[in-house]
């Protein structure tokens, strides 16, 4: 366990053995547990998991597309 400071901005630095698990502009969840604030990195959803969730006929080509869509833009958004 390491300790951080909550700077006066709100912010925090992460310790580097931890900044190694996540990748360069990751997006993350925060939430609060108690006393504890919780870090989760969010992965975009692929078109074979959202079918997979579906009920029987699975979702629209359109649907299908406009996911495909989101998920490229916020992989391009990523890379800069």
């Amino acid at each position: 366990m390491k300790a951080v400071k909550v700077e006066t901005d709100g912010s925090i630095k992460l310790p580097k053995e931890m900044l190694r698990l996540f990748p360069t502009a990751s997006e993350l969840a925060v939430w609060t547990e108690g006393d504890m604030i919780v870090l989760k990195r969010l992965h975009p959803l692929k078109p074979s998991r959202i079918a997979e969730r579906s009920p029987d006929n699975g979702p629209s080509l359109d649907e299908l597309a406009a996911e495909v869509h989101a998920t490229r833009r916020e992989a391009r958004r990523r890379r800069g």
